[in-house]
């Protein structure tokens, strides 16, 4: 079987749980023999939430793949037979506690292309309201949008799928200024 310039060998599934599998596929790339792991985790869904003074809401909890904390808009996967958007409204809830009246796309990502199979769809959420807490283990983080632009350029929010959130929400609010008030 062909796969784009790849010619597969074979493939086989290595390990399986709920959210994610690994797979190995022995393929022909350029006339030679390659082993390519692949990972196929389920959707993701990223959420700029922003209130009527221009704060977003970020959260800060624990990186265990990486070991250390981080910062990040609320995100999370998006389960079967659920839309983005809806994936999108539970995740904002349980991560900050806040439910958004006006949602917009920003499209959507592909972190890793190489190697992970991971799309994650991106909602900026606006007309904020405070209907619960945060779940257990997450710090909410209340800051003027322009700050949390400024630690994407610094390094300071380094997961990849608020990186874009945050850009494509700092363009789409300069190209739409009148609306965002509304």
């Amino acid at each position: 079987m062909k796969k784009g310039p790849y010619k597969i060998l074979s493939s086989k599934t290595v390990y399986k749980n709920p959210w994610m599998s690994v797979r190995e596929d022995k393929v022909i790339y350029k006339g030679k023999e390659k082993s390519l792991g692949i990972v196929d985790y389920k959707p993701g869904v990223s959420v700029v939430a922003l209130d009527a003074e221009d704060n977003i809401y970020l959260i800060k909890e624990y990186y265990y793949a990486i070991s250390e904390y981080g910062i990040q808009v609320p995100s999370g996967g998006v389960e079967k037979n659920q839309t983005s958007l809806d994936a999108a409204k539970e995740e904002l809830l349980e991560e900050t506690g806040l439910t958004g009246k006006k949602w917009i796309s920003l499209g959507f990502i592909h972190p890793l292309t190489f190697m992970l199979n991971c799309p994650a769809d991106l909602f900026l959420a606006f007309d904020l309201k405070q209907k619960g807490k945060p779940e257990k283990g997450i710090e909410l983080l209340k800051i003027p949008f322009d700050e949390a632009y400024q630690m994407v350029i610094e390094n300071k929010i380094v997961h990849a799928p608020s990186i874009v959130s945050i850009l494509k929400a700092k363009i789409w609010l300069e190209n739409n200024k009148s609306i965002s008030k509304c």
